[in-house]
């Protein structure tokens, strides 16, 4: 019997519960803000809109039942495809998950098209959904052809900006809650630098994580 197998099933266990205490911080989050954003499905009138959103409710519906879409398959994708459970269910999820991506993103892309305000902020979102329908063909295209490290790593990517639509969310509220910041050009300030931040600051983190998984996937593999 080799004598490392045991240590080698502790290390994955480890790794297990470390990915599942991240992706139930995730859930939690995800599930805040369905809490503040379900009144735009349940409430369909200009009250529960504003004026604001009232007249794009074409491109904020789809976007949100996409991105929801994305979001919770999302969760179940990671931790199938970083546990090697790859079978009928991950393909299907796969397959949902893709879709929500490009409900939302057309959706966010006419949200940003028509949005008022600094062209700072409309360009931000922009990005986010250039983005976001980027990294996920990225991750497409690799499964396809059959690259399967790749496309595990550009989904960690695409999900990274799925969950900046959340990430954005519970930053503004923050700042503004705890914070107390007025509803001014302070504001409007914050709202422009999170349309970036919520995704680039997300993905430079990510990034160097990805690779140091990497390193050591084939860390391990020489050494065996």
């Amino acid at each position: 019997m080799n004598a490392a197998a045991p240590t080698v099933r502790v290390r994955v266990r480890e790794s297990h519960f470390g990915l599942l205490i991240v992706l139930g911080t995730l859930a939690i989050a995800l599930l805040w803000f369905v809490v503040q954003k379900i009144h735009y499905l349940t409430d369909y009138s200009l009250a529960s809109y504003t004026d604001y959103l009232w007249p794009r409710r074409a491109g904020l519906i789809p976007h949100l039942v996409g991105g929801a879409l994305a979001i919770t398959t999302g969760l179940v994708q990671i931790w199938l495809g970083l546990t090697n459970r790859v079978g009928t269910l991950h393909h299907v999820l796969g397959r949902l998950y893709a879709t929500g991506v490009l409900i939302g993103s057309i959706g966010g892309f006419y949200m940003a098209l028509t949005i008022p305000g600094p062209m700072p902020y409309a360009a931000g979102l922009f990005m986010l959904c250039v983005a976001w329908i980027l990294t996920t063909g990225m991750a497409l295209y690799s499964i396809r052809t059959r690259r399967i490290e790749q496309h595990r790593e550009w989904m960690l990517r695409s999900y990274t900006v799925t969950f900046a639509f959340v990430t954005y969310r519970l930053v503004s509220y923050w700042l503004r809650r705890w914070l107390h910041v007025p509803e001014s050009d302070t504001a409007d300030n914050i709202d422009t630098l999170l349309a970036w931040a919520s995704w680039v600051v997300p993905l430079l983190i990510a990034e160097p994580l990805i690779q140091l998984r990497s390193m050591h996937r084939r860390g391990r593999v020489a050494a065996a």
